[in-house]
C-alpha cells in the first residue's frame, strides 16, 4: 500500500474501493452535458462561418470571426479557476452555460461583424469555463485508478459531439433563424444534467503559471506539433464551412464534410497512435502531417468535388487531427507526469495561439486565390512541420527509450491534464 515494492499487490487492487453511487452519476452527467454541449458549439461555429459568408463578410473578417472564438478559449482557461473557486462547479457551469446560449441566439439580433467577433469571443469564454469546470470535476471525481480511462472517454465523448451536430446544417439552413435557435437549445440543454442529478465533488482547481519558454524547449518538435494542430484545427473548424458554400455544396452536403473531419479523426487515432507506440513518435508524426498535406494539396490543385472530395477530407481530418496528441505523446516522453502537468498550461497556450492564427492564415489564403486557399495554406504550414521533423530527425537520429502509452488527448484546458497523474504503485512498478 506504501509503494515499497516493485509490484502491485493483487490484494491492493482489490481493496480500491468502488465508486460511490454520488460520483458515477457525477461522472455520467458531466460527460451527457460536455456531449450536448459540443454538438451544440460545433454546429454553431458551422453556422455562423455560412451565415457571415451569405451577409457578404469578406473572407478576412471571416476569419478574425473564427479567431475570436479562441482568444475567447484562451481568456477562460484562465479566469475559471477563479470562478470555481468563488461559487462552485455548478453554478460556475450554470452561467457559462447560459451565456454560451445568449451568444449564439445574439448572432441574430445584430448581424454586424463586430459584434459577432464579441459574441464568438463569449462563446469561446463560455465553453472554456465549462470545459474547466468539467474537467477539474471529473478530476475530483474519479480515483488514481480510473483517471487514465475517464481522460479517454471524456475526449472520444468530445470528439464525437463535435461532429454530432452538423447533420443538423442538412435540416435547418444558415439563411434563417432555426440552426441559432437548435445551437442554442442544445447549449441550454447542456445544463440539465448536471443540475436535476445527484452530482457530488469539491471544487478543486490547481494553478500553475505556464512556463512557455521552458516547455517548448523540453521539446522544440511536440511544441510545434501542438502548436500547428492548433492552426489546422482553428482553420478547419473556421473556414471549411465557407469553403463548400463557395464551391455551390449545400448545407447538407457541408454538414456531411465536417463529421468526415470527425469521423476520420476517430477512424485513424488509434492506428497512428499504435505506430507511435510500436515504432517511433516522430514517424508517426511524418505520416499525420505527411498524408494530410498531401490531401489538402490534392484539394487545393485539383478542386475535387462529389466522392473524391470526401475522400480527401476524410483523409485530410483523419491524419491531420491526430497530430495534437501525437505531439502531447511525444512531451509526456519528456516528462516526468508531475511535470507534464505543469506544463499543461504552457501546452493550452501553444494550441491557443496556433488556433487563433489559423483562421486568420485561412481566410487570407482564401481572399488571395478563391475557395481552396484553404487547403493550400494548410498544406504549406503542414510542408514546414514536415521540414522541421526531419531536420530533428537528422540532428537527434534516436530518442530516449522511455515511452508513455499513447492516449486520445483533449484539446481543451489545462484542467484535463490533472487526470494525467498515476497511483504511486504503478509508478514504481512500471519505473517511473
Amino acid at each position: 500500500m506504501d509503494g515499497t515494492t516493485s509490484t502491485t499487490n493483487p490484494s491492493e487492487v482489490a481493496s480500491v474501493p468502488a465508486p460511490s453511487l454520488e460520483s458515477r452519476t457525477t461522472i455520467v452527467a458531466i460527460l451527457i452535458s460536455v456531449f450536448l454541449m459540443g454538438a451544440g458549439m460545433g454546429v454553431q461555429g458551422s453556422a455562423v462561418s455560412l451565415r457571415a459568408g451569405l451577409e457578404g463578410f469578406s473572407e478576412s473578417v471571416i476569419g478574425i470571426i473564427g479567431s475570436a472564438n479562441y482568444v475567447g478559449l484562451i481568456v477562460g482557461s484562465m479566469v475559471a479557476p477563479i470562478l470555481i473557486r468563488n461559487v462552485g462547479y455548478v453554478r460556475s457551469f450554470a452561467a457559462s452555460a447560459s451565456l454560451g446560449s445568449a451568444a449564439a441566439i445574439s448572432h441574430l439580433l445584430w448581424i454586424s461583424p463586430v459584434p459577432w467577433m464579441v459574441f464568438r469571443a463569449a462563446t469561446g469564454f463560455s465553453l472554456s469555463v465549462m470545459f474547466v469546470v468539467a474537467e477539474s470535476w471529473l478530476n475530483s471525481s474519479s480515483s488514481s485508478h480510473n483517471r487514465g480511462r475517464l481522460l479517454s472517454a471524456y475526449s472520444v465523448v468530445y470528439l464525437v459531439s463535435m461532429g454530432a451536430g452538423q447533420p443538423l446544417l442538412a435540416v435547418f439552413p444558415a439563411s434563417g433563424v432555426e440552426i441559432f435557435g437548435a445551437t442554442t437549445v442544445l447549449i441550454s440543454f447542456c445544463l440539465i444534467p448536471v443540475t436535476v442529478m445527484r452530482v457530488t465533488g469539491e471544487p478543486h482547481t490547481d494553478s500553475e503559471p505556464p512556463r512557455l519558454v521552458r516547455t517548448f524547449m523540453k521539446s522544440p518538435l511536440a511544441g510545434s506539433g501542438v502548436i500547428v494542430a492548433g492552426i489546422m484545427t482553428g482553420a478547419t473548424w473556421s473556414l471549411a464551412p465557407l469553403y463548400g458554400q463557395q464551391i455551390g455544396l449545400d448545407g447538407s452536403r457541408i454538414g456531411f464534410l465536417m463529421l468526415l473531419v470527425s469521423v476520420g479523426t476517430m477512424v485513424l487515432q488509434w492506428p497512428l497512435g499504435w505506430l507511435s507506440d510500436t515504432r517511433s513518435r516522430r514517424l508517426a508524426i511524418l505520416w499525420s502531417i505527411g498524408v494530410s498535406a498531401g490531401a489538402a494539396a490534392l484539394i487545393a490543385l485539383f478542386q475535387p468535388t462529389g466522392v473524391v472530395l470526401s475522400v480527401l477530407i476524410f483523409v485530410y481530418g483523419g491524419f491531420g487531427m491526430p497530430l495534437y496528441s501525437l505531439s502531447m505523446a511525444l512531451a509526456n516522453d519528456g516528462f516526468e507526469p508531475h511535470e507534464m502537468v505543469r506544463a499543461a498550461g504552457a501546452i493550452v497556450i501553444y494550441y491557443g495561439i496556433g488556433s487563433v492564427l489559423g483562421p486568420v492564415l485561412g481566410s487570407q489564403f482564401m481572399r488571395w486565390t478563391g475557395p481552396n486557399g484553404l487547403f493550400l495554406s494548410m498544406a504549406l504550414v503542414q510542408a514546414l512541420l514536415l521540414g522541421f521533423v526531419l531536420v530533428r530527425i537528422a540532428l537527434i537520429p534516436v530518442l530516449p527509450k522511455r515511452k508513455t502509452p499513447f492516449r486520445l488527448y483533449p484539446r481543451t484546458t489545462a484542467s484535463a491534464f490533472q487526470m494525467l497523474r498515476r497511483p504511486r504503485s504503478r509508478r514504481r512498478t512500471e519505473g517511473g
